[in-house]
């Protein structure tokens, strides 16, 4: 029997790095790496793996669509983050007056739209294309939140391929992974801190009761899309290890570390202070949209690991925190 291809975009960051960790793994399969440049340390590591590595640049379809070609599955995902992160894009917002933010936009939908067209060009070939996305903000909250820019970008790719091609559609499932598990690392709000007196506080933004799904992305992304390539087409998974509030979570963390924590629901405002500017305003944004709609918008359309009818290994949250070191929150 011979092998399928499946080729991944975005092998040599978390989600794909994730993809392309379990169909290693798993017999029968080749797999493809997408990166603008296969010379690189990153690209090299999976080449030694036996990975065959091509060069193609999510903002170039033409080298995309070359990249995908004869693939049996791709997965796709786009990174709102790396274009705040480019110096060019802000002397591009400051010269149209406009934020960063805007400007990562604008990005991550074409990009997202390039993937898609891509993945039509080989549809004859496909048997699953599974796409990395996040619920519409701007439509699950009728409007009172817009600046959730890096939801809402991400889902206008899903909005292009149903509208543009049918036939991609029926082989076509979403993958929406849930809040990053490693948020915290970046500091913030999520990690939690060491009071005067030893114990410690969580302060976030947020309803501590509400509960929404949080995700290892390295370590479980690879799972949920080898279920989604293992079950029909026309799922929109919400790729969650465990759904669980801050509260509960905070409750998880003292115990495994054998600290005294309390949540406490702070201000938008606090959050807009700690990160100034637009990126700040745009977590405030979503932490809102998670707080008053949902992770998921409440979709009724979601559905969750456990709905998959099959068995998906993912990481609860117990176990991240088990398995995580803490030493720069203690």
């Amino acid at each position: 029997m011979s092998e399928k291809l499946i080729v991944i975009v975005g092998i040599t960051g978390n989600q794909g790095a994730s993809v392309a960790d379990v169909f290693l793994k798993t017999p029968g399969w080749k797999i493809r790496g997408i990166s603008r440049d296969p010379t690189k340390g990153s690209s090299k590591e999976w080449s030694d793996k036996g990975v065959e590595m091509v060069a193609a640049d999510l903002n170039d379809a033409e080298s995309l669509k070359k990249a995908f070609a004869g693939a049996n599955v791709a997965f796709g995902v786009t990174d709102f983050w790396q274009s705040v992160k480019v110096p060019a894009n802000h002397a591009k917002a400051a010269q149209e007056g406009r934020t960063i933010n805007e400007v990562a936009y604008d990005i991550e939908v074409q990009q997202g739209k390039n993937i898609v067209d891509a993945a039509a060009a080989t549809v004859k070939t496909l048997d699953r294309f599974v796409l990395s996305t996040l619920s519409s903000t701007k439509e699950w909250s009728k409007g009172t939140i817009t600046f959730n820019l890096h939801f809402d970008a991400k889902w206008e790719a899903v909005k292009y391929l149903r509208a543009t091609y049918p036939e991609l559609e029926k082989k076509t499932s979403f993958l929406q992974v849930g809040y990053f598990a490693t948020n915290w690392r970046g500091g913030g709000m999520m990690a939690p801190r060491k009071q005067p007196d030893g114990t410690y506080i969580l302060r976030i933004c947020m309803n501590g009761d509400v509960k929404f799904p949080m995700t290892d992305p390295r370590a479980d992304v690879g799972s949920f899309t080898k279920a989604l390539v293992d079950v029909p087409a026309g799922k929109n998974l919400i790729g969650s290890g465990s759904k669980l509030s801050w509260k509960e979570w905070a409750a998880l963390w003292g115990e495994h570390n054998g600290k005294t924590i309390t949540y406490e629901e702070a201000p938008r405002s606090e959050l807009e202070e700690l990160i100034p500017g637009p990126v700040g305003k745009e977590l405030a944004d979503m932490i809102e949209y998670i707080d008053k709609f949902g992770y998921d918008g409440n979709d009724p359309d979601v559905v969750y690991p456990e709905n998959l009818g099959i068995e998906v290994p993912r990481t609860t949250m117990a176990e991240y925190i088990k398995k995580t070191d803490w030493t720069p929150c203690l």
